[in-house]
């Protein structure tokens, strides 16, 4: 009886035997390639440095696009936001005064450099005059004398001549003296217009300075949204590296995300079976836990990889691989990036791998 329980017992364990050899191993020749889960990989980092503020994932947390990830400490960069912000107020003030005072400097200059301007032709206009009448005037005196002389003039007639020419050279200076005093003004006012270039050039320095302000602002503002780190996909934290309160540097890396949505398997494929790999075939694909499933190949390399057979003899060439990625779909979170995984090609047919052989002796 026990000599026949143990008989029952081998059998038992020979059908599980021969359903897992049924399940797990390829049937009709399949060629199995043994590749390798891989998937979009991203480090993320700061684009800036600056200490860790509050870190909002962890290793095996989930992330979507765009999610929040990590804070950096604003309070240095919002500062400088303030003091930029003050320096543009300020110096709007200074542009808006000096802008009033051009305005009021060249109305006033222009109008009294006018008025300025007419006086002294008007004066000048006078004066010439004055020194017409004088000439004149002077030849009446001399003429007079000479009858005074003559005894034809009298002392009242040479008195008056001589008081004419007194009174029309005291016009003639005060003239002179009116000309002297507008041309002063005149001097005046085109200094005052000069003043109005010296205004000009502090407005346009004044202008320049808030450009480069609004400018570093912008920059400030710029920074101080890079205080906050995003995920740039969809995925799972495969690997955090930072931790909350470090001072992290530019470029380090802070964790790590993979898109678990979207892996494929990458094996290596021998050139005596590549050219029959398409774009878009549909091969079937084992996993460690024997579950099969179905992928697509997207991917197929342009050169080989490596030598999966080297002739130590030099009689025959090497025997090459090429790299294929065949995408699996996993919303079932069954792939996993690092683990192991078969591809299945379907077996050549006999008369070409014979051919093959034959073209290779």
């Amino acid at each position: 009886m026990t000599f026949s329980k143990f008989f029952i017992f081998l059998a038992v364990i020979f059908t599980v035997a021969l359903v897992l050899y049924i399940l797990t191993v390829p049937h009709s020749g399949d060629i199995t390639l043994t590749g390798v889960v891989s998937g979009n990989e991203v480090i993320v980092s700061s684009k800036i440095a600056g200490r860790m503020e509050k870190l909002h994932v962890d290793e095996g947390t989930e992330v979507r696009e765009g999610q929040l990830i990590a804070e950096l400490d604003r309070a240095e960069l919002e500062a400088q936001v303030a003091a930029q912000e003050a320096s543009i107020r300020s110096l709007e003030a200074k542009i808006s005064q000096v802008k009033n005072m051009w305005s009021w400097t060249n109305d006033s200059t222009g109008a009294s450099e006018n008025r300025a301007a007419a006086t002294l032709t008007a004066v000048k206009a006078q004066l010439e005059e004055a020194k017409a009448d004088l000439w004149r005037i002077e030849l009446d005196q001399k003429r007079t004398a000479g009858l005074f002389e003559g005894g034809v003039a009298s002392v009242q007639d040479r008195d008056r001549a001589e008081a004419a020419v007194r009174a029309a050279q005291a016009r003639v200076k005060s003239l002179g003296d009116q000309v002297k005093a507008q041309e002063a003004e005149v001097a005046v006012a085109r200094a005052n217009r000069k003043q109005l270039d010296v205004q000009q050039s502090e407005l346009s320095s004044a202008q320049a300075l808030l450009e480069q302000a609004r400018a570093a602002k912008t920059e400030v503002e710029t920074r101080l949204g890079y205080t906050r780190v995003t995920a740039p996909l969809g995925g799972i934290v495969s690997v955090r590296v930072a931790r909350q309160g470090e001072v992290v540097q530019a470029g380090a890396p802070i964790v790590t995300v993979i898109d678990v949505d979207h892996l494929w398997v990458r094996a290596a494929v021998e050139e005596s079976y590549v050219d029959a790999i398409r774009f878009g075939d549909k091969l079937k694909v084992r996993l460690p836990s024997g579950q099969m499933l179905e992928g697509t190949v997207f991917f197929k390399g342009v050169e080989s990889d490596f030598a999966t057979q080297r002739d130590v003899s030099r009689t025959k060439r090497d025997i090459k691989a090429f790299a294929i990625k065949v995408a699996v779909p996993n919303a079932e979170r069954r792939l996993f990036a690092g683990m192991t995984a078969d591809v299945l090609l379907p077996a050549p047919q006999k008369k070409s791998w014979f051919a093959r052989e034959q073209k290779a002796r």
